[in-house]
């Protein structure tokens, strides 16, 4: 299985990447409330949890509503759903996205251990995503994720692997 291995100290000097600033469209998969229900059933499995619930919960920091995932162990920047956790999350700093309605792989630049490996190595850890999961999935749950995306103005990225396009 794929994973991105962020150090565990790199995360909890962080913790970024459990806190959003605007859901949607910044958050796990799993955490989103499709306007059809339906599509949640075409969603891939690895973007689920079994047995547990993943959501979020708002709280107001520094005058900004910030958006914490349920799992998240606050104390320890550990995830409750560990190692079962969904796969937007364990590749993250990678990140599924759309570039002008194109699905790409794309490194988020504003976690801190992007810079801790060279683009090539992100760029390997891409392909590797890629090939072992979306050349898999079906073009049903390909679009589905693509739905999901809502990610074509994503700030801080750098695009890596471009995926091909579900057939409509």
């Amino acid at each position: 299985m794929t994973q991105v291995d962020v150090p565990h100290a790199l995360c909890q000097s962080c913790r970024q990447c459990c806190h959003f600033m605007t859901p949607p469209e910044m958050t796990p998969f799993a955490s989103r409330l499709p306007s059809d229900p339906e599509q949640t059933d075409a969603l891939p499995p690895e973007f689920s949890i079994t047995g547990k619930s993943l959501s979020l919960s708002p709280s107001h920091r520094e005058g900004f509503t910030v958006w914490t995932c349920t799992l998240l162990d606050e104390e320890k920047a550990a995830c409750g759903a560990w190692p079962g956790h969904p796969l937007d999350c364990r590749i993250y700093p990678l990140v599924f996205t759309l570039d002008q309605g194109e699905p790409w792989i794309a490194l988020d630049s504003t976690c801190p251990f992007s810079s801790h490996r060279p683009n090539d190595w992100f760029l390997a850890k891409a392909l590797e995503i890629r090939d072992q999961y979306w050349n898999q999935w079906d073009d049903c749950q390909k679009r589905t994720l693509c739905h999901h995306f809502s990610l074509d103005t994503f700030p801080h990225r750098t695009l890596l692997v471009r995926l091909d396009r579900p057939q409509t």
